[in-house]
């Protein structure tokens, strides 16, 4: 038996030997893997174009290998050899396994050879609930090719037993459209006459009203409503959930008779009393109400009848949210007396963390100092450790600023308080830095485990089930494997298809150190860079107990540093905050690309990459070249801080929103405080309106400190100060 020790000495010499394995490292693979050495020698000649010799291996593999290779080397054969070789392998491989992954490759083989049986066949058992939907999408096309007799009824059964996905609008478009619906009129007013029935069925009908509250269209929706009812009514289809969820969104948002649709949802509700559709009319109810501005009686109401009927954890989650948003709109009294008797109700507390970020400004703009420490009190236990931090920490500081009331002795316990948050690194970094942490206590806190530590999460939180310590050990093994035997690009696509699978924490850093490193070889990509560092995130958030320091450092890697301390250096830059905000930005992927348009490791939009490029005469350049995006990246926030007087988080802010947005804010910020000037910087990070630019703010100052701390601890102190003044 190989001690842990030299289990990892062995596989750092994959970072070494870059030659073909030899007679002795054949010997040391033999050891550490066994026989699922065979799924990679075998995976290694495919590559190599030898097919018989891959076979030979990954059949031995299947008999004798652990779960896990032994599953990749059946779901391997389905790729390679004739037809009559690969249905044969698709065969054997359900026979086996029955999961989705492994459904899905089989029924693909099946498809591309025209066995339509097969597929059927296999797809059989399939749960629509809970099956991939591209799964489910090729047994209806093959039942449909078929002519199947029970086609229509699964079709019919996948469009109502699950939210309509990309998959649906794509069957629906491609397949299984009705001509007729083009002509259907939208006047709720209009009749049909007896000579011009439709010749569309109620299912298909039920089926195109999906599709059109899919898209958003809304006011069609809404005019067909009251048939989609009349067909529960009358008994042609059954009341289905994700019906009635579609006609409240059309009530919703397809018509402006707010209170009249909310009365008639109320209606409805008790109409379908304890069933599983009172918890939608009821849900509706409250938000239509809530819309027509009606009195909060009524809409609290509705929201409570939601919460008593739900039938999930995460319905009750959402109409507590709303009950929570419309009390905030209605009163501060209100919204306190809802938390305080909601808050031990609730599942999920991240699921409200959003509500209590924008429920921040609202408090700060108001004057409402007092009312943060009476929140992080009330949600202490209950709500998320990030909200909870987020409201000690404000209480501290806007005491200690004169807005708030609380003693000297309160402040310390606030700020305490937000230093054992589970999941909000920069208000654990800013109370440190008030409280006067140093050495191993300031260790404790930076290192310390995100996981969410309320007592009413811990209680509740459904874990995932607990693997074997067998099955854990054959993952482990699967994934390393590709490290050890040459197949980087095989790690994170292993990694993200097998989330729910656990693996030794000291396995999540490996594999970060080990593409991280691999992004330096000239066989690798650039890839592996961001790959690595998602890695190591999920290893931070599956820690239990504090990081090392060399842990850490994978999550906050210096990457491109060549060109990062170049550029910081010619533009006057701190390099620690130009990885801080590279690491914020792009998780150092120079390919990435916005929904907005913003590009590269920086996310310049193009129009800023044009000015700047003419700034340096440069005609020809690629914002996805990253000593380009670095260099254009660097100037352009040293600009921005120098015009923010030389004011890091401002610089920051401006990067993210702009420079006139900032300076307004901060205008309105100090009218709001009654200050002249000096606004404490880590107040008014709180009072700007954008949520999304108050989270980049956090996570710049967050990052630049953990990169400094672990290279400079001695100056946490000096660093914290100067990103805030």
């Amino acid at each position: 038996m190989v001690t842990k020790n030299k289990v990892q000495l062995f596989f750092l010499l994959f970072l070494i030997i870059t030659s073909t394995v030899g007679c002795s490292e054949k010997s040391k693979s033999q050891k550490l893997f066994g026989v699922d050495a065979d799924y990679f020698v075998g995976l290694q000649k495919l590559a190599e174009g030898k097919e018989k010799e891959a076979r030979t291996k990954l059949n031995r593999c299947i008999k004798k290998g652990s779960f896990y290779c032994a599953k990749k080397s059946a779901q391997l054969l389905c790729t390679f050899g004739n037809v009559q070789e690969k249905n044969e392998a698709a065969v054997n491989l359900i026979s086996k396994y029955k999961d989705d992954e492994s459904l899905l490759i089989a029924a693909k083989q099946f498809e591309s050879s025209d066995e339509i049986s097969k597929l059927i066949e296999c797809t059989s058992n399939i749960d629509f609930k809970t099956a991939k939907n591209e799964l489910i999408y090729l047994r209806l096309n093959a039942m449909r090719k078929r002519g199947d007799s029970n086609y229509q009824n699964e079709v019919y059964d996948w469009f109502t037993s699950c939210p309509i996905s990309k998959e649906h609008y794509q069957f629906y478009k491609d397949i299984y459209e009705h001509p007729d619906f083009a002509k259907i009129q939208i006047d709720e007013k209009q009749s049909e006459s007896d000579s011009e029935k439709p010749s569309y069925t109620p299912r298909q009908f039920v089926l195109n009203f999906r599709i059109e509250v899919f898209k958003r269209n809304y006011i069609y929706a809404y005019n067909n409503t009251k048939k989609i009812l009349q067909y529960f009514d009358d008994g042609n289809l059954p009341a289905n959930t994700q019906l009635c969820s579609d006609i409240g969104k059309a009530y919703l948002y397809g018509s402006t008779d707010f209170a009249k649709n909310a009365s008639y949802f109320s209606k409805l509700a008790e109409q379908y009393k304890r069933t599983d559709k009172e918890f939608y009319f009821w849900f509706y109810a409250g938000r239509l109400f809530s819309k027509a501005s009606d009195s909060y009686s009524k809409v609290a109401k509705c929201f409570e009848a939601a919460i008593q009927s739900a039938q999930s954890t995460e319905q009750k989650d959402n109409a507590i949210w709303y009950l929570l948003k419309s009390a905030q709109d209605f009163s501060l009294n209100t919204l306190l007396d809802s938390i305080q008797t909601h808050s031990k109700q609730w599942n999920d507390p991240e699921y409200f963390e959003d509500l209590f970020e924008s429920l921040v400004p609202t408090l700060l703009s108001s004057g409402q100092g007092n009312s943060f420490g009476s929140i992080y009190k009330i949600i202490d236990g209950y709500a998320s450790d990030e909200t909870v931090a987020r409201f000690a920490y404000l209480y501290a500081r806007l005491s200690q600023e004169g807005y708030a009331d609380a003693k000297e002795q309160e402040i310390k316990e606030a700020f305490r308080r937000a230093c054992r948050s589970g999941s909000a690194i920069y208000y654990r970094q800013l109370a440190a830095y008030q409280l006067g942490l140093k050495d191993t206590e300031l260790y404790n806190v930076l290192s310390a485990p995100v996981k969410n530590t309320s007592v009413q999460f811990s209680k509740q939180l459904k874990e995932p089930l607990a693997q074997s310590d067998t099955k854990a050990k054959d993952f482990e093994k699967l994934i390393k494997g590709y490290a050890y035997f040459g197949f980087p690009e095989k790690i994170y696509e292993t990694f993200v298809s097998n989330k729910n699978e656990q693996l030794p924490l000291d396995s999540y850093f490996y594999l970060a150190d080990f593409l991280s490193k691999c992004s330096n070889k000239s066989e690798c990509t650039e890839k592996f860079y961001t790959q690595a560092l998602r890695i190591s995130a999920e290893g931070q958030r599956k820690a239990s107990e504090n990081m090392s320091k060399a842990q850490m450092r994978l999550l906050f890697p210096e990457n491109y540093k060549e060109y990062v301390e170049k550029y910081c250096q010619q533009f006057n830059v701190n390099d620690k905050i130009m990885y801080a905000l590279i690491r914020s930005e792009s998780f150092f992927d120079p390919s990435v690309k916005s929904s907005a348009g913003a590009i590269g490791l920086t996310q310049l939009m193009e129009v800023t990459g044009s000015d700047i490029s003419k700034r340096f005469k440069m005609q020809n350049y690629s914002l996805t070249d990253p000593e380009t995006n670095i260099k254009f990246g660097t100037y352009y926030l040293s600009t921005l801080v120098s015009r923010c007087d030389n004011s890091y988080l401002l610089g920051f802010l401006s990067y993210n929103a702009g420079i006139t947005r900032v300076r307004k804010w901060q205008k309105s910020s100090l009218v709001e405080f009654g200050k002249r000037s000096e606004m404490p910087l880590d107040l008014f990070l709180e009072t700007v309106p954008f949520a999304e630019t108050r989270e980049y703010g956090r996570k710049l100052i967050s990052a630049t400190v953990m990169y400094d701390w672990l290279d400079n601890p001695e100056n946490f102190e000096s660093t914290v100060s100067a990103l805030l003044k």
